[in-house]
């Protein structure tokens, strides 16, 4: 539970430690919000979990090529590679993911 101030007066919400700092952050300066991201990605907490899922996308990687699930690629087929890539960039930024 977090206490809040609005003003002279104080009350009491039913808020968690992070809706508190999402809410804090959202009222934040634009220069003030990358400086918190700046902190936060060089944080301890933030390198541990990026080097976990990094090392996951890594076994996934070895494990397809070791059942032979990947494909190769050469100067007649790279830039096939490169439109599919960017039309797939294209449509998940149309649809908001």
């Amino acid at each position: 539970m977090g206490s809040t101030r609005r003003g002279w007066e104080w009350y009491v919400c039913d808020m968690s430690t992070l809706e508190e700092i999402k809410a804090a952050a959202a009222v934040l300066k634009p220069d003030e919000q990358v400086e918190l991201f700046m902190w936060w990605t060089q944080s301890d907490a933030f390198k541990v979990r990026q080097l976990a899922a990094l090392k996951r996308e890594l076994a996934i990687g070895i494990e397809q090529l070791e059942q032979g699930r990947y494909r190769t690629f050469d100067d007649t087929n790279v830039m096939q590679l490169a439109e599919d890539v960017s039309k797939s960039g294209r449509k998940r930024l149309k649809d908001g993911q």
